[in-house]
């Protein structure tokens, strides 16, 4: 299957759900309490406490009671207003702790958009509005800063940061707290005026991190991240559906043409057997014409025991052809059910015990304990089983030795050897040994190993020869367990 279309549903799903996860992020921008915030809060409260301290110094008594003079009021407002020119929505204030009243309060004042001249709001503002806007806003500041108390939420908290800073020792930095209160997020920083401790007068600067108008445009951009990767997601999961359906189609596809495959090797072995067949059924037919023959016309001298018995061997040469060619013809259709491979085996090796006694064959099983079960038939099996028994006798007519073991494999599969200590298969014939009617002895069918591997091949596995340096043979029987088999 190509790997394109993997990539981009992979790369589709990634650049989504990492667009989601950093929609929160992107809409929290800015909230977050970073030193970059904390330091200009300090900078600009000392800037504010060194530019008052020669004006409080003139204020008159601050006691319980006293109110301070609105002149005084406007000078330190005019302070703050020109501290504070430097920072950015920062606004600030005086602490007065003896008559426990703020003074000179200034709080960013929005800029009004430009107009034209027929007092339309727009791009279309000329360059004379902003000249006189610009001319103006010194004393707009100072008109509209003239307040007392700060913004109402966050005066309490204000008031006892501010009294915590009049107690702090001398050369400590400003005290900087982050709060939320109400719908905002602000941070403020305070200090003390003056040298003396405690102090009677303190300020105090403040910068809304999070307020409802940076929630807005914060929960705006939240949306649009969200959306886009929502759209990324639907993406991906309409590739990946794709996706499946295509492979679905190209599983069935390569099934059909594994069918298909198999089809044309089963005509073509097909046709290899029928051409074999006849070849091997000629020979004794031919065998069974020249006696019958031969007793049509010496009826009294040619009819022998010896004929006789070549006829029959004859016919039994052609009963075990065709037995062998309904087995071969039956390979892979039989009902299949869990198989003990273990148990066939030791059933097989009692039915040739008796032939490896006679020519002094000693039989050897080491059969692997809690072996799993493999799915076929087992008379099948069997069969595969006494064909490479009987091999392997054949090739060890003096005496020898018989090895069959089993063993489990990775990936739930299973192997049975069979070795002898005979001659070994020639080189010459190692690669034709399994086709049908194929055989190194004068008396075989070439059928016995052609219907191993096709009972093998027909559940799953495969049979092949692993012939052993110097001599002897090994035949390796390899089938897939049963699924769901538990040892």
């Amino acid at each position: 299957m190509r790997k394109g279309p993997l990539i981009v549903v992979g790369t589709v799903f990634l650049t989504s759900f990492a667009t989601l996860a950093a929609s929160t992020s992107i809409a929290l921008w800015g909230s977050t309490d970073d030193f970059t915030t904390r330091d200009r809060l300090r900078t600009a409260a000392n800037r504010l406490a060194d530019a008052a301290r020669d004006v409080v110094a003139g204020l008159p008594p601050d006691e319980p009671g006293t109110v301070l003079p609105e002149p005084d009021n406007r000078r330190l407002a005019a302070i703050v207003s020109r501290v504070l020119a430097d920072y950015a929505e920062a606004e600030g204030g005086f602490y007065l702790a003896g008559s426990n009243q703020f003074a000179g309060v200034v709080v960013p004042i929005p800029e009004p958009e430009p107009t034209n001249e027929k007092g339309k709001k727009g791009k279309g503002a000329d360059k004379k509005a902003d000249k006189k806007k610009a001319e103006k806003t010194d004393a707009v500041a100072v008109a509209t800063t003239g307040r007392r108390d700060p913004p109402p939420l966050e005066t309490d908290s204000i008031r006892q940061q501010v009294r915590t800073a009049l107690n702090l020792d001398l050369g400590l930095p400003p005290l900087v707290e982050i709060r939320d209160i109400g719908p905002s997020r602000v941070a403020v920083a305070t200090a003390a005026v003056g040298d003396d401790r405690p102090a009677h007068v303190g300020v105090w600067v403040m910068i809304r991190l999070t307020g409802p108008e940076q929630q807005n445009a914060r929960l705006a951009r939240l949306q649009l991240a969200t959306g886009l990767s929502l759209v990324g997601i639907l993406l991906a999961l309409g590739l990946a559906v794709a996706l499946v359906r295509s492979l679905r189609k190209e599983t069935r596809q390569q099934a059909e043409l594994r069918d298909e495959l198999r089809k044309a090797e089963y005509l073509a072995a097909l046709g290899r057997l029928l051409a074999g067949v006849a070849h091997e059924v000629r020979n004794p037919l031919t065998a069974i014409r020249s006696t019958v023959q031969l007793w049509e016309r010496f009826p009294d001298r040619a009819r022998t025991p010896e004929s006789f018995a070549a006829i029959i061997a004859a016919v039994d040469r052609l009963n075990e052809l065709v037995g062998r060619l309904l087995l071969f013809a039956r390979a892979g259709h039989e009902t299949r059910r869990p198989v003990d491979l273990n148990a066939v085996v030791a059933e097989t090796l009692e039915l040739v015990h008796a032939r490896a006694d006679a020519q002094g064959v000693a039989i050897e099983a080491n059969l692997a304990p809690d072996m799993r079960m493999v799915v076929g038939s087992a008379q099948a099996l069997g069969q595969v089983v006494l064909n490479l028994a009987t091999n392997a006798l054949q090739a060890m007519p003096d005496g020898g030795r018989l090895v069959c073991s089993t063993r489990m494999l990775p990936d739930r599969w299973i192997e049975l050897a069979i070795a002898d200590t005979g001659p070994g298969v020639p080189e010459d014939a190692r690669d034709r040994i399994f086709e049908p009617f194929f055989t190194t002895r004068a008396d075989g069918t070439g059928l016995g190993l052609a219907l191993c591997r096709e009972v093998a091949r027909q559940l799953g596995g495969d049979v092949i020869l692993d012939p052993k340096p110097g001599g002897g043979a090994t035949f390796r029987l390899t089938l897939p367990t049963a699924p769901g088999d538990i040892p």
